[in-house]
């Protein structure tokens, strides 16, 4: 429960809140189950504070200071939270449905199993944050950087992930169907057993990446650079392929059938059992160097 002289302090305004904890700066605040609904915390200094389990509906969080904070199972749908510093914040199962987080630092934060649907993240920092099993389905993350972020079993089924940072991200047995990709940078991430069916990867850096047990039924990889990306035993049926750099990447057991790769670089490529049935190979560079005709 919320230390009632804390919170007393915080109601006051977050000028007599800040200037409070700068003047105890020993004093860790307890706000833990609070109703905060719709109150105006803009900028103020909540580094460290126990916010477990606080309701926060439609509060105003703009540029607020959340460094370390607790914020397990807090109740934040709808909330402002553009520009905040969150790094290594503990958001696990909190509910951020319908959040606005554009430009927010979440580096290091902890936000398993939390409620981010339909969320507003583009521009956010999630670098080595961790995500896993998170539900970001339909959440705008354009431009985002989650290099590094834990992201297994997330759902990010419609995400808007364009031009995001995603290198060596670990994006194992999520779900990424009909995301969009276009432009973002996967290099060395871990996409086993992810779900990338009908995902637009156009253009995307997806170099060294893994992706074996993969699917990718129906996806867009229009310019997409596999250079060494590991794609064993992986679906492509029907997938465009058509200018993608594939050069060295391990293909071997993978199922081309009526896939289009044509102008697509398959130069040092492993393709030993793979299927390409029914594959549109115009102008492929196979892997002797040949170009198909």
């Amino acid at each position: 429960m919320a230390n009632e002289e804390h919170l007393s302090l915080l109601k006051q305004g977050v000028n007599s809140w800040n200037q409070w904890r700068e003047d105890t700066p020993t004093v860790t605040p307890d706000i833990s189950g609070a109703n905060l609904n719709q109150m105006n915390l803009s900028e103020a200094n909540l580094s460290g504070v126990d916010l477990q389990r606080v309701i926060l509906h439609g509060a105003n969080l703009t540029a607020a200071n959340l460094h370390n904070a607790m914020l397990v199972n807090a109740d934040m749908s709808g909330v402002e939270l553009n520009a905040a510093n969150l790094s290594n914040a503990n958001l696990s199962s909190a509910n951020l449905f319908g959040a606005y987080l554009s430009g927010a630092n979440l580096s290091g934060a902890d936000l398993s199993d939390v409620q981010l649907n339909r969320s507003d993240l583009s521009g956010v920092n999630l670098s080595g944050a961790n995500l896993s099993h998170v539900n970001l389905l339909g959440a705008d993350l354009s431009g985002a950087n989650l290099s590094s972020t834990i992201l297994s079993h997330a759902d990010l089924s419609r995400a808007e992930l364009s031009r995001a940072e995603l290198k060596q991200a670990d994006l194992s047995g999520a779900n990424l169907s009909e995301a969009r990709l276009m432009g973002a940078n996967l290099s060395e991430a871990i996409l086993s057993e992810a779900n990338l069916s009908r995902a637009r990867l156009n253009r995307a850096d997806l170099s060294d990446a893994t992706l074996v047990g993969a699917k990718l039924v129906g996806a867009t990889l229009v310019g997409t650079k596999l250079t060494r990306a590991k794609l064993s035993n992986v679906d492509l049926s029907g997938t465009n392929l058509s200018g993608a750099n594939l050069s060295s990447a391990v293909l071997s057991d993978a199922n081309f059938k009526d896939a289009n790769l044509s102008g697509a670089n398959l130069k040092d490529a492993h393709l030993e059992n793979a299927t390409l049935e029914g594959a549109d190979l115009s102008q492929v560079t196979m892997p002797d160097g040949s170009v198909h005709d």
